[in-house]
């Protein structure tokens, strides 16, 4: 194995260390954690990496969809494939771009970053591309709005290699791929995944309208728009209306919707106190497009309130909020973890003034509380139900 291939930087794990037939990085997710539970690729990873290996592709500008922390990044960096001039990576995670660049220097390949393009979701895709790569999400809206997008922008004819966890492979998904593709092809179960292949065909139909629901909250007086893939993108989440009706009381001169998704916590105290600055923060790209949206919908114009794409508040400054309202996620794609949530407290803890304020709603198996009395000098059941908590922490 040549030098580009090994492990070069830090110690190597079982959890760690990523092999497959295009060679062996040390692969971390992001953050980076010390001893992970979670790998940062799955066997749907490796699927993709061995039809590279078995393909060997003439690309000059593959485009990667959904690689969550630079799994299939890596494959275009093997010296078992001709290296393509330009790679295109399109995700709706902030998180995983951030994962993308820990990664790439943990493997040393900085210098071949500089031919990587970060792609958002609602960013035109350049024509040039040439072979699609794409992880199934977990939202079958996101899929179909991300085959729309390649059906209606690239050349018909284009090759698109898709994997995923065998149970994903349902009928509603194979139906979605035949709409924007012909010559369907599904493999057979390898680790309990597959691999799907096919090639783009026109489809001049697809607007992005199409791919933003809508819904009313007539007790608040909202109109809420959604994009593709938006948590609670067809209602209101439960957990959310429980929050709603216990909220703080008005008043918090700087406030932040921390997990924001549509927002819809912070825009709801917005109009109980309009004279509070307002913050959004989401690492979802179509989340904070979301969220402008409802923003403008529902709330007069005002520089005061602000929406930042962030991995938690990595970016707020210290001692910066008064109150922080949360509606923390407890999946990240098709892991269950714990550990956003709790990055999320910590944050909190560092942007918050001394006597700030963390709002929290969560189901009540989460075992939240001990994670909170660790950071906060006061921790305290605001509200709960049948399925939901409140916790109010402070100092």
């Amino acid at each position: 194995m040549n030098s580009r291939q090994s492990i070069r930087t830090g110690t190597p794990s079982a959890a760690t260390t990523f092999t497959t037939e295009l060679g062996s990085w040390h692969l971390q997710r992001f953050p980076a954690r010390k001893q992970d539970p979670l790998q940062a690729w799955d066997a749907a990873d490796e699927l993709i990496h061995s039809w590279l290996a078995t393909q060997r592709p003439q690309w000059q500008a593959p485009l990667l969809i959904n690689d969550s922390f630079g799994a299939l990044l890596m494959a275009c960096h093997s010296e078992l494939l001709t290296p393509p001039p330009v790679v295109h990576s399109l995700t709706d995670s902030y998180v995983s771009q951030r994962g993308f660049q820990h990664n790439s220097k943990l493997n040393q390949l900085n210098l071949q970053l500089s031919a990587l393009n970060l792609l958002q979701p609602l960013q035109s895709l350049p024509p040039s591309i040439d072979l699609v790569l794409l992880k199934i999400p977990k939202s079958i809206s996101l899929l179909e709005f991300q085959l729309a997008t390649l059906a209606t922008t690239l050349k018909p004819g284009t090759p698109i290699v898709a994997a995923a966890k065998s149970k994903l492979f349902t009928p509603s998904v194979r139906q979605l791929f035949e709409r924007y593709c012909d010559n369907v092809s599904v493999s057979l179960a390898s680790k309990k995944s597959r691999t799907l292949e096919a090639q783009l065909k026109a489809v001049a139909d697809a607007e992005p309208a199409d791919f933003i629901d809508a819904w009313q909250l007539p007790e608040y007086g909202l109109e809420m728009r959604h994009h593709a893939g938006v948590f609670a993108r067809n209602a209101l989440d439960i957990g959310a209306r429980f929050m709603l009706q216990h909220m703080p009381a008005a008043g918090a001169n700087r406030v932040i919707d921390l997990g924001c998704g549509n927002g819809i916590l912070g825009i709801v105290y917005a109009q109980q106190s309009p004279h509070s600055q307002v913050t959004w923060v989401d690492e979802s790209y179509l989340a904070m497009a979301s969220c402008r949206t409802n923003i403008d919908l529902n709330l007069p114009h005002s520089e005061a309130y602000q929406t930042r794409v962030d991995d938690c508040l990595s970016q707020q400054p210290s001692a910066s909020a008064d109150l922080i309202l949360c509606n923390p996620p407890f999946h990240q794609e098709h892991a269950v973890t714990e550990h956003i949530a709790r990055q999320m407290f910590r944050d909190a803890k560092r942007v918050l003034q001394p006597n700030g304020e963390l709002w929290l709603v969560a189901n009540r198996h989460l075992p939240y509380y001990a994670s909170l009395k660790r950071l906060f000098k006061q921790v305290d059941q605001h509200a709960q139900n049948a399925k939901f908590v409140i916790w109010r922490a402070r100092g």
